[in-house]
């Protein structure tokens, strides 16, 4: 993307790009940049703003039109005032050629690029010149010449002015040329390679050679390039984002085909419906003076869509299309905006601010008297019932708190019984916290009403009658029902259906966060205690290793790991193995390979 430093009075110093805008952002502070310039940038800086793109090329030619669009202090001396080069092709001229331009004009040619660097676009003209050569020479030099030039000697030019070639096959060369250009390569490397193999059917090797050579430089050297419109239609590009009853509403403006600076606003109350309220943005937006384009881009209709369409189209004095892209560029577009709608609202909110909304909006969907501070969530993993392990994520104040993560293995539940697990984890993290004066504000458990019934009952049976629990399940069971927009969903005791949540609800979030890393913990706990005890296994089934020596091999190495690593001389290094057994050992975590 594009990040912009901006001064005391909102003014741009400094614009720039990069792939990986953090880590570049970063060196500006760390002192890792030298340039001279920079000490002088990061003092006069108050305030940094970041623009998302989708490729490092479109972050190069927004950089570009930001550039040319503020002049910003420390960029003026750096960048000269040329624009990015293009490749233009006339079809309607008798003879088309390539030829490299730094303006579109709306002439019916065809215009491929921009390209990324001057350096880029010579290369694929010169490559092309050699693939399919077409004239190089202008319309009077072209009339003028009586014999070919040394261009055609060198095979880069087809020579029409001579008759070397027919205007059949010079508009082959011309109609391959702009498929290539448009990106169609697989079609023009099927017609090479015919033409390739029936050269060599009449044993015309040579020329067979030159095409297989042809063909090898389209498939690896050719840049893809996208069709610049000649008629650089204006459009703008709406983004939205919501978090509770906040958010933001911004919009992206393309100008002549090209993007330029994002505007967005933050929104601290957002209690109309979505569709009413990004309605009354636009005609805001546009009633303060904004131009209005031809095409705006939403991410869903507004309301009410006639009369803004309406509306729109008077101000503009002709007509004004509102469209909802469901696949393609244009959706891409949409995308982009929701992205950098998203990225501005988090710019614009501390995560302080956002942690403590979060703990509100949890407090008021589990009717809580005030936000929880310390928060326990609880998941079992098993596989097939074997190896059944529990895990605990912790959350104060809304943030994961790691070091107070826990792990259990399950003791006496055999088989796959989830509620069983749940009962003894439950059992054995409370009665230890009543132990150690201990206790969650609120106990989370991943899965249904079944695994809440299992908590509750915990709780009831430990005194705990007034300490809040909840479940959060995936919402198979309603989208199996045909229930459609199902997210997670929240469950309380004693309620027969889910709590009413939108799916943008920070609590909800908040829920989900910390259901994951307690999945995740647990997850990557059973995969080590499962891979423990397969080593294990394989320890104890070795012909000659008894438990004193399986405590030599662990007491020495550490663990069955290490010992599964370990190699010949390590092994033999342990009392009581010796280079026999070491040998035996390796083989079975380290079977000789069948070659």
């Amino acid at each position: 993307g594009v990040y912009l430093f901006k001064g005391s009075d909102d003014n741009v110093l400094y614009i720039g790009k990069a792939l990986h805008l953090k880590q570049r952002v970063r060196q500006y502070f760390s002192g890792s940049d030298e340039r001279t310039m920079v000490p002088h940038l990061v003092e006069q800086t108050v305030d940094i703003e970041i623009i998302i793109t989708d490729t490092e090329k479109e972050a190069l030619l927004l950089e570009h039109t930001l550039i040319h669009q503020h002049l910003p202090r420390y960029n003026v001396r750096l960048r000269d005032d040329a624009s990015h080069l293009l490749l233009r092709i006339d079809p309607s001229s008798s003879w088309p050629r390539y030829r490299l331009v730094r303006h579109t004009k709306a002439d019916g040619a065809r215009y491929f690029g921009p390209y990324t660097s001057a350096a880029k676009a010579r290369h694929t003209y010169a490559f092309l010149q050699r693939t399919l050569p077409l004239r190089t020479c202008s319309d009077a030099v072209l009339k003028q010449r009586s014999r070919p030039c040394l261009l055609h000697q060198m095979g880069r030019c087809a020579a029409p002015c001579v008759g070397a070639i027919s205007t059949e096959e010079y508009q082959k060369l011309v109609t391959r040329s702009l498929q290539l250009l448009s990106g169609k390569s697989g079609e023009v490397v099927k017609s090479l390679k015919e033409r390739m193999k029936q050269h060599a059917e009449k044993l015309e090797f040579e020329q067979a050679g030159r095409l297989r050579d042809v063909i090898a430089g389209l498939q690896a050297t050719l840049e893809r390039q996208k069709v610049i419109d000649p008629k650089r239609q204006d459009r703008d590009v709406w983004g939205w984002f919501r978090d509770g009853a906040r958010g933001a509403v911004g919009v992206i403006p393309f100008r002549n085909g090209h993007m330029e600076r994002p505007c967005a606003q933050v929104m601290k109350t957002m209690v109309t419906p979505c569709a009413e309220l990004l309605g009354s943005m636009m005609i805001q937006h546009y009633g303060q003076g904004a131009p209005v384009p031809s095409e705006i881009l939403l991410p869903f209709p507004p309301e009410p869509l006639q009369e803004l369409q309406e509306i729109l189209s008077e101000h503009r004095g002709s007509s004004v299309r509102l469209h909802v892209p469901a696949r393609g560029k244009k959706q891409q577009l949409v995308a982009l905006a929701l992205e950098n709608t998203r990225q501005h609202y988090l710019s614009k909110t501390t995560a302080e601010e956002r942690h403590q909304k979060a703990l509100s909006n949890l407090a008021s969907l589990l009717h809580l008297e005030a936000p929880p501070h310390r928060m326990e969530c609880f998941d079992n993993s098993n596989l097939g019932g074997q190896h059944p392990v529990a895990a605990m994520s912790v959350f104060l104040d809304g943030r994961p708190s790691r070091k107070h993560y826990r792990r259990y293995r399950i003791k006496t539940v055999t088989g796959s019984d989830d509620y069983a697990s749940m009962r003894e984890v439950l059992s054995r993290r409370l009665k230890r916290g009543l132990e150690e004066d201990l206790l969650p504000d609120l106990v989370v458990v991943d899965g249904g009403p079944g695994q809440l019934k299992v908590a509750t009952s915990v709780l009831q049976d430990l005194g705990m009658h007034e300490m809040p629990v909840c479940s959060l399940s995936k919402g198979r069971a309603a989208r199996r029902k045909g229930h459609t927009g199902v997210t997670d969903q929240i469950w309380l005791p004693e309620a027969e259906e889910p709590v009413e949540v939108e799916p943008h609800s920070p609590g909800l979030r908040l829920l989900m966060h910390i259901r994951d890393e307690s999945h995740s913990h647990a997850i990557r706990y059973h995969r080590k205690v499962r891979r423990k005890n397969t080593l294990v296994s394989a320890l104890e089934g070795i012909e000659g290793i008894g438990p004193s020596r399986r405590k030599a091999l662990l007491r020495t190495l550490g663990s069955t790991e290490a010992v599964a690593s370990s190699n010949l001389k390590a092994l033999a290094a342990v009392p009581g193995i010796g280079p026999d057994l070491a040998r035996r050992i390796m083989d079975v975590f380290n079977p000789p390979s069948a070659l």
